[in-house]
């Protein structure tokens, strides 16, 4: 498998730094002609739009940090005590929350009658047709990480409101507001069963137990390397040695290929995984590339290093929600710069699972694992997808 360089300056694209991000409130007042309070009310006070396609529809896709690949929006809300959007439903993609500080309370439902709460690094995936809601639920200002994910741009105008929703938005600001809207793809639902707007399938009920198998606790959960050696046959120190210390599988599409397809707390969509390192001080894996997905780091606590080049001769350091987006075919590697237990949230996205098996890793890292582990290891990394590249 080839590998490509790329320089900070060309890194720079790729990279969101969480300090300097706009309030998406800002841009639609400014670009679509909608009331800063109408898009506070509907969508929550303050969103920040770490990546998205360029291409990509819908109400929340106007200048995201970073560009990235069709199929996945990474947003950040921003809440004050007991700010939360409208009900609403997401019809072509799933809306994964991510409590990042503070508790969170997420409602569904018709009428937003069912409910849990989040606290933080706990995640919930919402499937397609749901009606959804969430609500800082503390004393103070809390931090939400959303993650929409779809098999491509189309997908994302596939925003609608229930009745009850409609209705308060048209008294509230009047029906121009609700037809500019309609014109960036979102669907305003009528008790008779009419749409306005962009044509959706009917909203769908789902029961508390069966979301119960969409949720993923971060405490209820064993890292990766407690669970995978015997499905595997590499001994723990290795795969720790590879793949950081800790490693959580929060989301994984269902029979995902690659060596991190284990026991993922979350069965979700075909183009998306989701992890969490949580390492001690100067813990990390060894330097690896994949070659057809996009791997994306973004610092939860702590402070972390990426370095990234054949020889990891590049590098950038990154603060609380900081993120990164590594392009395909780059050796990677990230590092606990901190002087305690840090955690990194790991996003792998690609266009179906079979882009999973792509992971190599450089000689260097291949002369290491084969010294202190042996052949075997080598081989049995092999048999789940890892190719090891010779000097």
């Amino acid at each position: 498998m080839e590998t490509i360089e790329i320089s900070a300056a060309e890194m720079a694209p790729h990279i969101a730094r969480f300090r300097e991000q706009e309030s998406q409130s800002a841009h639609y007042a400014e670009n679509v002609g909608i009331p800063r309070e109408a898009y506070e009310i509907m969508a929550a006070e303050t969103l920040y739009l770490m990546m998205a396609p360029e291409t990509q529809g819908g109400p929340m896709a106007q200048s995201p940090a970073v560009t990235g690949d069709s199929g996945t929006s990474v947003i950040i809300a921003r809440c004050p005590p007991g700010d939360k959007p409208l009900l609403h439903a997401h019809h072509f993609t799933v809306e994964t929350f991510m409590c990042l500080t503070g508790r969170f309370r997420i409602r569904w439902g018709s009428t937003g009658e069912q409910e849990i709460d989040l606290d933080p690094h706990d995640m919930i995936a919402v499937p397609p047709g749901v009606d959804r809601q969430f609500e800082n639920i503390t004393d103070e200002e809390a931090l939400l990480l959303v993650i929409i994910s779809g098999t491509g741009d189309e997908d994302f105008s596939d925003l609608s409101m229930p009745p009850g929703e409609t209705e308060f938005m048209r008294e509230k600001f009047g029906q121009p507001v609700l037809d500019a809207y309609t014109k960036i793809g979102t669907a305003w639902r009528h008790a008779d069963g009419s749409i306005d707007g962009p044509q959706v399938p009917a909203p769908i009920e789902i029961s508390d137990a069966a979301m119960v198998k969409r949720i993923a606790r971060l405490a209820d959960m064993q890292p990766l390397s407690a669970t995978s050696g015997d499905s595997i046959g590499v001994p723990r120190e290795a795969r720790e040695m590879v793949a950081a210390k800790n490693l959580y599988l929060l989301m994984a599409p269902e029979n995902q290929g690659g060596p991190m397809s284990h026991h993922a707390a979350v069965l979700g969509p075909d183009n998306i995984s989701v992890l969490i390192a949580e390492c001690p001080p100067g813990d990390g894996p060894l330097l690896h590339a994949h070659h057809y997905t996009v791997e994306t780091f973004m610092c939860l606590t702590g402070r972390f290093r990426i370095r990234w080049g054949q020889e990891g001769q590049n590098h950038i350091d990154l603060d609380p929600y900081d993120m990164i987006a590594v392009p395909p075919g780059v050796d990677r590697q990230f590092e606990n710069i901190s002087d305690e237990d840090a955690r990194l949230l790991v996003g792998i996205t690609g266009t179906s699972r079979d882009d999973y098996n792509d992971i190599s890793m450089p000689p260097e890292s291949t002369a290491a694992i084969r010294d202190r582990f042996g052949q075997e290891v080598i081989e049995a990394y092999g048999e789940r997808g890892v190719t090891f590249r010779e000097a």
